[in-house]
């Protein structure tokens, strides 16, 4: 028997890239809501495509995370959202109670800790009946999460360009095991997210470190009980590897935090919250129709079912 589905989409993320991609739009009210009708095409395909069982967009809240309380340089080289973005955030998040779709945001959560939090939380209630995740995100951050059941649906250019991600994939993009993404950001670095990684190792050696250690906790254990060979080799570029870690130890941990996406946010059980109707009733479309999203409002699969890809 077929696994269900459930589908989470990064909200801020989806939305963000619409908004930079969609022409400036304007409904009757003199709201902005471009940004709004680029999220709910890209909605719309994900159903169409994944035919979710459960569905859940998360986004992020003010005030930051303990990262910020943590690095004071993690994300500071963001601008500040524009003002047209926040306004449609909130118009989405108020959109999707009418459209039967679970919207999670918590203080002190990136949207990618709720992603992670929602995931774990339903794994851990369909325990005897096994689900099968797609997130869909503009973030690379979340390929961390991708596992047996759970793949990354990466949006770059608008959804039609998205690319999906299985462990595979992401070993061959970037020459490490999902699990093993925030350490290659700690030794590597991350412009998007302002982390500067360790100085001397860029993406290649970072890679080849952590195939040949596993992990930076593996390469630093070897390190403190002086085991021969060090993982990394004895040679002089192994030596050199060696004496980089042990003089940013904190700082390569401290990164590898910041990095890793928290699965302990208070969600509470998700499965029956997130269960998705496709549409179902009136009220999805009349929501649409309010915001004059009437293109969108056409687009809706009638009567709970979906039009075979036609959507766009």
């Amino acid at each position: 028997m077929k696994n269900k589905t459930f589908v989470v989409i990064d909200g801020n993320s989806v939305a963000h890239r619409a908004f930079h991609a969609m022409p400036p739009l304007t409904n009757k009210k003199g709201q902005a809501v471009g940004a709004a009708h680029g999220f709910m095409l890209a909605l719309l395909r994900a159903v169409e495509d994944f035919s979710p069982a459960y569905l859940a967009v998360c986004f992020d809240t003010k005030g930051g995370t303990f990262r910020n309380k943590e690095f004071a340089g993690y994300k500071a080289q963001r601008p500040a959202t524009a003002p047209d973005l926040v306004s449609q955030l909130k118009i989405i998040q108020n959109l999707l109670p009418d459209l039967g779709i679970a919207a999670f945001a918590v203080a002190g959560f990136e949207a990618d800790d709720l992603i992670a939090s929602v995931i774990a939380a339903a794994q851990k209630e369909s325990e005897k009946e096994p689900i099968d995740f797609y997130i869909l995100t503009g973030d690379y951050d979340s390929l961390q999460l991708v596992g047996e059941n759970v793949k990354a649906f990466i949006v770059n250019r608008g959804i039609k360009n998205a690319v999906m991600y299985d462990a595979a994939k992401v070993k061959e993009f970037f020459g490490v095991a999902p699990a093993q993404i925030p350490a290659l950001k700690a030794l590597a670095g991350d412009a998007s997210d302002n982390i500067p990684g360790a100085p001397g190792i860029g993406p290649k050696a970072a890679v080849e470190i952590l195939k040949q250690c596993g992990s930076l906790e593996n390469a630093f254990v070897e390190i403190r009980e002086s085991r021969e060979p060090f993982c990394f080799g004895n040679r002089a570029r192994g030596e050199k590897i060696k004496e980089i870690l042990v003089q940013n130890r904190g700082k390569i941990l401290q990164f590898q935090k910041l990095a890793l996406m928290v699965a302990d946010a208070p969600v509470g059980a998700v499965v029956e919250k997130c269960a998705f109707k496709n549409f179902a009733g009136k009220m999805p479309a009349a929501a649409l129709l309010d915001l004059g999203l009437a293109g969108v409002a056409k687009r809706l699969p009638q009567n709970g079912a979906g039009r075979n890809g036609t959507l766009f």
